[in-house]
């Protein structure tokens, strides 16, 4: 057909939707919600991989030292600290710098900090549109939570930029006892927003001074974390003393490798060296394909495109099932099976485009307002987009397959 004649008149499936009215603009919708649905599943599963290796790519090193019993960055267990030592003593090691790592309690402020205990409750309390919408808080009281604590040799400081910038901004006060950064990022209940209004604060039940803060992502394992020095964590922290958590060590170019099986060969077993592809790997596999977190998410994805299946299906067979006279009528002018099928399946990828340009839509304002109040890094991904683009087309593909079933009942004869 001459495309003059396609443009004067759309095709029979346009047609189809555009005459459906309210059911297309049904089945549009639900499956928008659907695809909107799918996109933030895979969202939060691309926010578990960014959170899942985000601390170790803050850290500049080559090779790590762990235990043997590590099980990820938030529970690393520790190795005698006089194997960074004999690390050092590889010929292709160039650097080693320690890190102390473990949970502890931290004194969250009251909120709002000035508000006596006598008042705290007959203040009117944000509703949930409030607190979703700009991101209202609470009054709550004072509370002791767990976050994290990083101690570090402040003369071997481990991390890149920024955080390397700050401690060294802050180093000579850090030195200082008791002294602690605070993660800029971590959750408002740890006071880091309201700083200039709070002055107790407390670390594992003793009083410690705020001299700064650093960027650093949040974490499904913790809302906060904590930076100070070495010698601060052992006071402030229990720890196995002459046990550390970490061993970061910087190799010559090139000689990651060989360092690697060195230290393998001289050091003993209770230490594991591990190259940062390999320290990386483990960890994404832990968060995403261990825990029932990554596992979730996948989970939900495929719920969503079942959800979308079935609605889509639906609309389809309703509208089979409605024209069934007008789809004889079209078998008896002497339409193709095949060609009326070829009918559906487009009617019913036209609804998928359709959904999928809103479900785009809807995703970057819920991604964007998710990563506001919940401080998850959402990252809307040309991969993710590519596989829901994909889903839709096969859930397009086999919700008009199945509809077709409905098709085959259409006879002339029912015309009559």
């Amino acid at each position: 057909m001459p495309l003059s004649s396609r443009l004067r008149t759309p095709p029979l499936a346009l047609r189809n939707v555009v005459h459906g009215g309210k059911r297309s603009l049904a089945a549009i919708s639900g499956v928008a919600f659907s695809l909107t649905m799918v996109l933030l599943q895979l969202g939060f599963l691309e926010a578990v991989k960014i959170t899942a290796t985000n601390n170790f790519e803050q850290v500049d090193f080559d090779i790590v030292l762990v235990s043997p019993r590590y099980e990820q960055f938030y529970a690393p267990g520790f190795f005698p600290l006089d194997r960074l030592t004999q690390a050092r003593e590889v010929a292709a090691v160039v650097g080693a710098a320690p890190m102390y790592a473990t949970f502890n309690l931290w004194r969250c402020p009251a909120y709002p900090v000035s508000q006596s205990e006598s008042n705290r409750d007959v203040e009117p309390s944000p509703g949930p549109i409030e607190r979703w919408l700009w991101g209202a808080r609470l009054p709550r009281p004072l509370q002791r939570r767990e976050l994290f604590v990083i101690g570090i040799d402040l003369d071997k400081n481990p991390f890149h930029e920024p955080i390397l910038g700050r401690i060294e901004a802050a180093k000579d006060r850090l030195h200082l006892e008791h002294r602690v950064m605070l993660n800029e990022q971590s959750h408002p209940d740890f006071g880091w927003q309201i700083r200039d209004q709070v002055r107790d604060w407390e670390l594992g039940n003793q009083a410690v001074t705020l001299v700064g803060g650093f960027p650093m992502l949040r974490g499904f394992a913790a809302d906060s974390t904590v930076i100070c020095g070495d010698l601060n964590f052992l006071s402030l922290c229990r720890f196995p003393p002459g046990q550390v958590s970490f061993g970061f060590l910087k190799v010559r170019d090139g000689l990651v490798a060989a360092a690697r099986d060195g230290l393998k060969a001289r050091l003993p077993a209770d230490v594991e060296p591990l190259t940062r592809a390999e320290i990386l790997a483990r960890e994404t596999d832990h968060w995403v394909n261990q825990t029932s977190t990554g596992q979730l998410f996948a989970f939900g994805v495929l719920i969503a495109m079942a959800v979308a299946t079935v609605v889509v299906y639906q609309v389809l067979s309703n509208d089979v099932r409605e024209h069934l006279p007008e789809y004889a009528t079209l078998k008896a002018m002497g339409y193709s099976p095949s060609r009326l099928g070829r009918v559906i399946v487009e009617q019913s990828l036209i609804y998928m485009v359709i959904s999928y340009v809103l479900a785009v839509i809807l995703a970057i304002v819920v991604y964007r307002a998710t990563e506001e109040l919940a401080g998850i890094p959402m990252r809307l991904t040309a991969q993710n987009l590519l596989i829901t683009l994909f889903l839709a087309i096969v859930v397009g593909f086999l919700s008009g397959f199945l509809s077709l079933l409905k098709l085959r009942g259409a006879q002339p004869a029912e015309l009559f």
